[in-house]
């Protein structure tokens, strides 16, 4: 299958990757009896045979590919390597205390005037960081350190902030004799340097236009449409050993938008960098384009922001946690939508379809902390609206048929809300609803979008009207859609992953905004929603929010309704 990928992608003359020559089957992955642990978790250890995919050995072992590279940042640069050895966490597995004495960290150093100023508290959760928690309270990262006497961004779980109320140092810079100034007065002595006209000046404009919140209103700017696009794609291809099919995929997409978008009169010019190989381009060949597209490693993208100094705009493609760098770089923009984005959605959707009689109740994990609870229970609450919650263990699970209709009413709609993603609880959640169903009770499902990767049978999830809010759904009735898939099928001579979806829309997205708006393009992301093959964009800031809302019918059918 990727073999034919290759072939075309060569036919396009874009790239000259190697290939095997017979076709690609992966490898059928067998679960690891060995397991070890490390850091107070359990994992199996798996040694990758030839053609395995990290999508096959997710099914296997039951977990995730995010979940995988967690495990393992390496992949993000070595990719799937015949004989090495995965962690694969194992689901469920409690997480122990560690026996090993750990070395003692280096504390920061106490600012020279603790903050005396008015502030909060914040206890710090095993999922937060510090750009995290600066966007929950509209306070800087840099007021949030000096506060505190950080001197890296790095937080513990249980650690208390101050967070600020007030600004605690003005912003400055420095000149280039090492000496600081203010704002205005680099601006007043900061000189024009001649370069490149567009990229490098506009950039510096717009950085102070949309620090803040981009209103989208610039009556007193000239747009200047550009007919021809220029593009630095960067991602960790591994094209000279087993090319990772993920980016492979992403890669065949974004040919695909090319080429749609030259035939609707945008030219575009691809740059593209295997950053496999270590090898990140240079300043001046990454602020010659328009916008740098990649990488996917949270490492890989600060070195590229690093190197560009803020001269040119870097899309972050796949990696919905790099948006977590968002604050700290004002020329990243985040494409994919978080999770976060899609569980405030589901908190909206839930509301928005209640009627007046029914029934809302959210159903937790004891004992069982993660982030999906964590933001959905938090917006719950915000709501200011009523709801029941029952929270219980899964040792508790096969009596919940009988405790959760103390929370139901038969002859009403009853709203469930589940605030977890993992896998266990969520089949018991299934088994739970579908014995209530049974006993007639009219029931509307919402659970986090990962729910769609377990192995739990899809009848029931049409038999709870289950309602997602997710990043990405592809309408296959949809007649652009269906003209993808032709094209691509005869192109490449195999189906399309979401991956290729996500190139697809990406490139066509901001490619469209640069070829409409010309340099000042980035004032126009916060303008309104536009739809892709596979997902949405509406930006708030530089944050994909889209969610798109699919609902599992009684009908059997699968449909996005928003």
């Amino acid at each position: 299958m990727k073999v034919r990928i290759f072939l075309a992608i060569t036919a396009l003359c874009l790239a000259a990757l190697p290939a095997p020559a017979q076709e690609y089957v992966p490898t059928p992955v067998t679960v690891s009896k060995e397991k070890v642990r490390q850091n107070g978790r359990l994992y199996y250890s798996h040694v990758v045979e030839e053609r395995q995919t990290l999508y096959s050995i997710s099914k296997a072992y039951q977990v995730s590919v995010e979940d995988i590279y967690a495990a393992n940042p390496s992949l993000h640069e070595t990719g799937l390597k015949k004989d090495a050895i995965l962690l694969i966490p194992v689901p469920g597995a409690p997480v122990e205390a560690q026996t090993v004495e750990e070395a003692p960290q280096k504390q920061p150093a106490p600012p020279a005037q603790p903050y005396t100023g008015p502030y909060q508290e914040y206890t710090v959760r095993w999922f937060d960081t510090l750009y995290g928690i600066s966007r929950k309270f509209g306070v800087s990262v840099e007021d949030i350190m000096a506060a505190n006497g950080l001197t890296t961004t790095g937080l513990k779980s249980g650690q208390v902030l101050r967070i600020p109320e007030q600004p605690v140092a003005a912003e400055t810079t420095e000149t280039t004799e090492g000496q600081p100034v203010t704002a205005e007065t680099k601006e007043a002595t900061e000189q024009p340097d001649g370069g490149k006209k567009g990229a490098i000046e506009t950039i510096k404009d717009i950085i102070q236009d949309v620090k803040g919140d981009i209103s989208g209103r610039f009556d007193n700017i000239t747009y200047q449409p550009k007919p021809n696009v220029e593009v630095a794609l960067l991602l960790p291809f591994n094209a000279s050993g087993a090319a990772n099919d993920i980016y492979m995929d992403f890669y065949a997409g974004v040919l695909m938008g090319v080429r749609d978008l030259e035939k609707a009169g945008t030219g575009v010019k691809l740059h593209v960098h295997d950053v496999a190989t270590g090898i990140i381009p240079s300043q001046q060949q990454l602020a010659a384009n328009d916008f740098v597209l990649g990488p996917v490693a949270t490492e890989d993208l600060e070195t590229v922001l690093q190197r560009t100094g803020g001269l040119v705009p870097v899309i972050s493609p796949l990696h919905q946690k790099a948006a977590e760098l968002v604050d700290g770089h004002v020329n990243l923009i985040q494409a994919p939508s978080s999770a976060e984005a899609q569980y405030e959605d589901l908190v909206d959707w839930v509301f928005s379809e209640r009627a007046r009689e029914d029934r809302v109740i959210v159903l937790s994990e004891t004992g069982m902390e993660n982030a999906a609870g964590q933001v959905i229970t938090e917006a719950m609450q915000l709501r200011g609206e009523s709801f029941s919650t029952l929270s219980y263990s899964l040792r508790e699970g096969r009596n919940i048929p009988n405790r959760l209709p103390d929370y139901m009413a038969k002859n009403r709609t009853n709203r469930i809300v589940v605030a977890s993603d993992r896998q266990p609880f969520l089949s018991d959640v299934i088994r739970n609803i579908g014995i209530l169903l049974d006993r007639g009770y009219d029931i509307v499902l919402y659970t986090p979008s990962k729910i769609r990767t377990y192995e739990i049978d899809s009848n029931q999830f049409h038999n709870a009207q289950l309602h997602i809010s997710s990043a990405y759904f592809v309408d296959y009735y949809d007649p652009q859609v269906k003209q993808f898939l032709l094209a691509y099928r005869a192109l490449y001579n195999t189906e399309p992953s979401q991956f290729a979806f996500q190139g697809y829309d990406t490139i066509t997205y901001f490619a469209r905004l640069v070829s409409r708006y010309g340099d000042h393009w980035m004032r126009m992301l916060e303008t309104g929603t536009e739809k892709g093959l596979h997902t949405d964009f509406h930006f708030q800031g530089r944050r994909n929010q889209a969610a798109r809302r699919v609902v599992y019918g009684k009908d059997a059918t699968t449909r996005r309704v928003r």
